[in-house]
């Protein structure tokens, strides 16, 4: 974690991980029935505020990491990257901007999504990445979707700019299963995979989670995964602190 470059990513790939449950029933049957969305059978999370605590490790530089995270639906995504017994990062995202402090670095970040498209070639917009943070299926341009069956999945495949959305709903239990993002243009490409799902409150939820992510390098390609799994979540409607503040003497980036 020596750059603001390699802290944005990780702290990204923290945020697209993170997930949601609350007073977890192992073993419990799902009993809420799923709603339709774009001839899309599945069972979405709705929340106002929620806070999770997990741990998250990245297999290629083998750190393991502590997080804290923070939301409030449609406004405000915050978390805490805790390494080593402090707080080496912090994140605020909202519908316009992303702000970053890198505390090992004694360095910010402040920018827009057409920015970080630009500098870190990450296509992605507040929306998509908070339904991606719930697990929840985002429903797109129905004029450029395709929806098959792939057997015991709802494989539903969406065209968004130079973006190749895949979706794969589980029939079983009409969650979200694993979601794919193509970059046609660049080539990059990244997967999330929910995974040890549990009943809550009659609902689905993964319980952890894994994350790849590829670029383009040379004739080959980069590789990161990134897997994490909760111990606490909870929800309210309540309202809750999203604190960020950057030392005068902390340099921008």
């Amino acid at each position: 974690m020596n750059s603001i470059k390699y802290i944005y990513a990780f702290g990204l790939s923290l945020l697209v991980l993170a997930g949601c449950q609350k007073k977890a029933t192992p073993g419990a049957s799902t009993s809420t029935a799923p709603e339709t969305l774009n001839k899309v059978s599945v069972v979405n999370t709705d929340y106002t505020y929620f806070t999770a605590k997990g741990k998250v490790q990245s297999e290629n530089s083998k750190l393991s990491a502590n997080l804290t995270l923070r939301m409030k639906k449609d406004e405000v995504i915050w978390a805490s990257v805790q390494a080593l017994g402090f707080e080496a990062a912090r994140l605020k995202v909202t519908p316009d901007s992303v702000y970053v402090v890198n505390r090992l670095k004694d360095e910010y970040l402040v920018g827009s999504y057409d920015m970080l498209r630009q500098r870190f070639n990450v296509d992605v917009d507040f929306k998509t990445l908070q339904e991606i943070i719930i697990g929840n299926f985002v429903p797109g341009d129905p004029k450029r979707e395709k929806l098959e069956q792939d057997g015991p999945m709802q494989h539903l495949r969406t065209l968004r700019s130079n973006l190749q959305i895949d979706q794969y709903v589980d029939t079983t239990r009409y969650k979200l299963k694993r979601a794919e993002v193509r970059n046609l243009q660049t080539k990059d490409y990244m997967s999330v995979d929910y995974q040890e799902f549990e009943d809550v409150n009659g609902k689905p939820f993964a319980m952890a989670l894994l994350l790849s992510i590829q670029q383009p390098e040379g004739n080959a390609a980069k590789t990161n995964v990134v897997a994490v799994k909760h111990r606490q979540v909870s929800t309210s409607e309540t309202s809750l602190d999203f604190p960020f503040s950057v030392p005068s003497n902390y340099e921008r980036k």
